[in-house]
């Protein structure tokens, strides 16, 4: 009798801690359910403190820990979502959330070359999935290896022939580095797939305003505007586009909106200038370039005084005309622009001493355009000055 006793009472204790067992592992399969409710309800603070509850119960298990490290990353915690993707690794050296996440994280920490290690190591364990390659690229290029993002694009792509982002990164790449037939050729293939992609058709207007095909490049900005793109940087190259193939008052339309939502730059109000000399508003042109020479901090400056001054000189205000070709020399020493300035200071100065220099600089220049003309005039005013002795 002792003995049946003690065998009932065994299984008795045995069976009550198999109930409390599965007791447990129901609790903790109730909170990580719960748990993954509250992600999906962006609930992260909530999510981390049940999950916190379930690591402590099993620290080795991998589910938990993938949640709690995507938590504290969604909290902009990156140290402790950074320490438990460690702790995965530690339990599965070939996770591939950790890895993947990892590498997002050391990205969003400009950390790109540590980025670029995991996946890296991501391709070392399956070299066939198009999206590590992808993600290699943006990180080759971001570490100035242009060639490196070229090569990674470019296996992503053959990898996964369908992906618009792959496509239209390397039009961009071949775009940047003037291999336009090869960017021709990405687009084409894109625009097959998704004919009305903004970025795509932003490329293609890159591409054919490279090739100064301006009613191109009207069509394609015009597609991306018609979809409420509104960029300024578009939209400016639209302007340009229209002011190339003499539409001004479409190219001052634009320019203009782009003023109106003050977001002008001085390459806007160049432009402008442009615009309004060309429809023979001196007045508003000059106010333009002006405009472009106040916000300037480009290497264009000497372009935008180069435009003031020839402003002044149509409207016969040659001091100015000279004062402003003479700044926009100290910019950029453009043969045009020494021409230019040798001319006005013909007209305007009784002392021909002045051109004279100015037109000898512009033949040591070795440009051709004006040429036959400065020698020319280079001989009469020497002739002049002789004379005159």
């Amino acid at each position: 009798m002792k003995h049946l006793f003690a065998i009932v009472f065994c299984v008795g204790c045995l069976l009550s801690a198999t109930a409390q067992t599965v007791s447990d592992s129901l609790r903790l399969q109730q909170r990580f359910q719960q748990a993954q409710q509250l992600i999906a309800a962006y609930q992260f603070d909530k999510a981390q403190q049940l999950l916190s509850a379930c690591y402590v119960k099993d620290p080795q298990n991998v589910d938990y820990l993938l949640k709690i490290a995507y938590c504290h990353s969604q909290l902009g915690r990156y140290p402790d979502a950074k320490m438990f993707y460690g702790e995965v690794l530690k339990v599965d050296s070939s996770n591939a959330v950790a890895l993947s996440s990892l590498g997002g994280l050391y990205e969003q920490e400009y950390n790109y070359r540590k980025a670029k290690d995991y996946f890296d190591a991501l391709i070392a364990i399956d070299s066939t999935n198009s999206f590590y390659h992808k993600r290699k690229g943006y990180l080759a290029l971001r570490l100035g290896d242009a060639l490196g993002g070229l090569s990674a694009f470019l296996r992503a792509h053959q990898l996964n022939e369908a992906d618009i982002e792959t496509i239209s990164q390397l039009a961009s790449i071949y775009l940047a580095m003037e291999a336009l037939d090869y960017a021709e050729q990405m687009l084409e293939k894109g625009q097959r797939i998704d004919p009305r992609n903004i970025k795509l058709l932003q490329a293609k207007a890159r591409l054919h305003s490279k090739r100064k095909e301006h009613p191109a490049v009207v069509d394609a900005i015009e597609n991306t505007m018609a979809q409420g793109d509104t960029s300024e940087y578009y939209q400016m190259m639209l302007g340009v586009a229209y002011l190339q193939i003499d539409s001004v008052e479409r190219a001052l339309f634009h320019l203009q909106d782009i003023v109106r939502r003050r977001e002008d730059t001085e390459h806007t109000h160049h432009y402008l200038g442009l615009a309004y000399r060309t429809r023979g508003e001196l007045d508003k042109a000059a106010e333009h370039f002006d405009k472009a020479v106040k916000k300037g901090i480009s290497e264009k400056m000497g372009v935008y005084y180069s435009g003031l001054a020839g402003v002044y000189e149509e409207k016969g205000a040659l001091k100015d005309a000279i004062r402003y070709y003479e700044e926009a020399l100290r910019y950029e020493k453009q043969p045009e622009t020494i021409f230019y300035l040798a001319r006005n200071c013909d007209q305007y100065y009784k002392d021909k001493k002045v051109a004279l220099r100015y037109y000898q600089q512009y033949l040591d220049s070795g440009d051709g355009k004006y040429r036959e003309y400065a020698e020319q005039r280079i001989q009469q005013l020497r002739e002049y000055l002789h004379f005159r002795q």
